[in-house]
């Protein structure tokens, strides 16, 4: 899931695999397995967060 925070930031998140964080400093990224679960959880819960207002609202972004 690529998350677009704004014009100069963005997350990737491939759970159980990488994130990679994107910003003016570059890029930087995480292989899952090298995290502590505290960051795992981080992201998943974002990427949980993240689902759960898109499926909210996608009905309406058909119109």
């Amino acid at each position: 899931m690529m998350i677009k925070i704004n014009a100069k930031e963005s997350v990737e998140i491939v759970e159980g695999v990488f994130v990679s964080v994107i910003d003016e400093s570059g890029s930087r990224y995480h292989s899952w397995d090298e995290m502590t679960a505290t960051q795992q959880e981080c992201y998943s819960g974002m990427r949980r967060g993240v689902r759960h207002i898109y499926d909210q609202f996608k009905g309406g972004m058909k119109e």
